[in-house]
């Protein structure tokens, strides 16, 4: 095996490589600084070819996107038309495949890219991209020393989330028994385990550092990308192998733990309810909404509902969401609720310098956001057998009120609440929800594509449907003992690009503890994001340290890709304390 390793070392590493062109020594204090000059191949971009010559192209890329030359882009444009499947409407295009070009020249704004792969005549107007999916990678030591810089590389590369690396034993199993002693062992490795690269990696001690050659091959005909040179100073960072923050990774810049609530809240939805460019809160302690704003004084009680039915007629909140849906510049708010036996749904907005009750819509109401469609109001009838009866609808403003309109099929299995459309890389946007037992389920149109093997202990409830006939004699206790009434409401599931590359990342909560006795079992949190490979959604972040149950979650997108997760915590009393409820913020980016 060394024989080998050392024979593919002069192979892939001949001192010839050093006359292909003039190659400067970078000088690298860490292995993440390493990670980070291989990672920088492989940028996220996408830009328009302006003019086709032959095999000659030129496209809008250029230093500024992070290309260099010997790049390789897939060309592509624009072909059948996706059409919504409820409304018809236009919400994506088909690829056409056209090839594949490699970068010769770059300018600052602009390159020149020769064809490499012709499917179909390059023209004007296509467009060239480095794939937005993770890029499959295999790193092949070419010798035995260092195994902790070749590991330690692999995770960095692993932590970027723009990388899915080879394991080493597969790299191992694949090296032992090979004969070639060419390039073709590239292609073939690329074959075997679709990769989309190789990095031949050698180390080599000299002058207390470490000399690191790191040849980056593509797989599809093992055409050489680049030769990095560069010398590694282990001892300039104590902590050169240990934790770093990916890139993409929202960073934390500011973590606000707002006051103790004065009264026990269970949902809740933030927006400018007023259009006065200041945050209020919607709050539902599971039967009344009221509205307060955060000031550095402390929680302002701005409007409480009143008129509620006597004790005896119980108001049992379902659903609360913001959203400026007739039009006017100031959001909405949203609540469907249950009482006696039955579940409608109604509108407070802010009119006239007060909040008013200005609508009321038997069944179900949820808002949606739906990329490239923007906002939208579903709505659900009800029926006191199913809970959910028929198919869900949209709902627009329409003469003075909220009307419904065409049907929105949901994949079998998925409810009204609890689920996201993200845009996540594909031909159209993926669904993703929980089931009832807390599990991640991901859908392309009807048909379900992955499952989560972790649950993920959200804000989700249960609502119990009203027994009928000789069941509606039931004592309360009774009725919430017998499962077949029990309805779970799911927990939200929040979207959003946080990290700017094209691609959503789904944010949900993740309570710890006892889950068998509900929110009191559980004693801290974890706010997760994660994105799609293409594959699987895998963790890309968390925020740990949540001192209790989230309850709710509500994102609020700014500027740039940066967003402010707003959670409702609930955290456990002592003996001689009672739980609190507060809000605690946080901004990523």
């Amino acid at each position: 095996m060394k024989k080998f390793l050392f024979l593919l070392l002069v192979i892939l590493v001949p001192l010839s490589a050093f006359a292909e062109k003039p190659l400067g020594v970078d000088e690298f204090g860490s292995v993440d600084e390493l990670a980070g000059a291989i990672a920088a191949y492989f940028p996220k971009v996408q830009g328009v070819v302006t003019s086709a010559q032959n095999d000659k192209l030129m496209l809008t890329l250029g230093k500024k996107d992070g290309l260099t030359a010997g790049m390789e882009l897939t060309l592509w444009r624009d072909g059948k038309e996706i059409l919504h499947p409820v409304t018809g409407a236009v919400i994506g295009h088909m690829e056409d495949e056209i090839g594949s070009v490699e970068v010769v020249s770059v300018g600052d704004s602009s390159s020149t890219a020769v064809v490499k792969k012709k499917i179909k005549e390059p023209k004007a107007g296509d467009k060239a991209r480095i794939t937005p999916k993770k890029i499959n990678l295999a790193i092949v030591p070419l010798s035995f020393e260092r195994p902790e810089v070749v590991q330690g590389l692999s995770d960095r590369l692993s932590e970027y989330g723009r990388f899915t690396i080879l394991e080493k034993d597969k790299v191992s199993g694949f090296l032992k028994d090979r004969k070639q002693r060419d390039t073709s062992l590239v292609t073939e490795m690329g074959r075997q385990f679709n990769l989309d690269a190789v990095v031949a990696l050698g180390i080599y001690p000299t002058e207390g550092k470490l000399l690191v050659i790191a040849r980056i091959f593509y797989t599809t005909d093992a055409g050489l990308l680049d030769t990095i040179i560069a010398t590694v100073d282990l001892k300039t960072r104590k902590d050169a192998l240990g934790d770093i923050r990916p890139f993409f990774m929202p960073v934390k810049e500011e973590k606000s733990v707002l006051p103790e609530l004065p009264f026990d809240a269970r949902y809740f939805a933030a927006a400018d309810f007023e259009g006065d460019g200041k945050l209020e809160y919607a709050f539902s302690d599971g039967s009344k909404l009221r509205v307060y704003r955060h000031e550095p004084a402390g929680w302002r009680e701005v409007w409480t509902e009143t008129g509620l039915p006597p004790a005896g007629d119980v108001v049992k909140h379902i659903n609360i969401d913001a959203a400026d849906i007739n039009g006017n510049g100031r959001p909405e708010i949203f609540v469907t609720a249950m009482q006696g036996g039955k579940v409608y749904s109604y509108v407070v907005e802010y009119q006239d310098g007060a909040y008013k009750r200005t609508a009321d819509v038997p069944g179900f109401l949820r808002v949606l956001t739906y990329p490239g469609k923007g906002t939208l109001l579903l709505g659900q009838a009800y029926d006191p057998a199913t809970f959910y009866a028929g198919q869900p609808q949209l709902y627009s403003w329409q003469d003075g009120k909220y009307s419904s309109g065409a049907d929105f099929p949901l994949p079998k299995g998925v409810t009204l609440y609890g689920f996201a459309y993200a845009a996540l890389g594909e031909a159209e946007p993926f669904l993703v929800t929980f089931d009832d037992d807390d599990y991640l389920l991901v859908y392309a149109r009807d048909n379900l594509v992955w499952k989560s093997s972790d649950q993920y202990v959200g804000g989700g409830m249960y609502v119990y449907k009203p027994p009928t006939g000789i069941g509606a004699v039931l004592a309360r206790d009774a009725i919430q003992n017998d499962k077949s009434l029990r309805v779970k409401i799911r927990g939200r599931v929040a979207v959003s690009d946080i990290n700017g590359d094209g691609t959503d990342e789904i944010i949900v909560p993740k309570n710890i503890g006892d889950t068998f006795f509900g929110i009191a079992g559980i004693k801290a949190a974890e706010i997760v994001g994660l994105g799609w490979t293409g594959a699987r959604l895998d963790q890309r972040w968390n925020i740990k340290d949540i001192p209790g149950a989230v309850l709710d979650l509500q994102l609020i997108k700014q500027d740039k890709g940066a967003a402010q997760i707003l959670t409702l915590v609930r955290t456990k009393g002592s003996l001689f304390t009672k739980d609190r409820q507060q809000v605690m913020s946080y901004s990523v980016k």
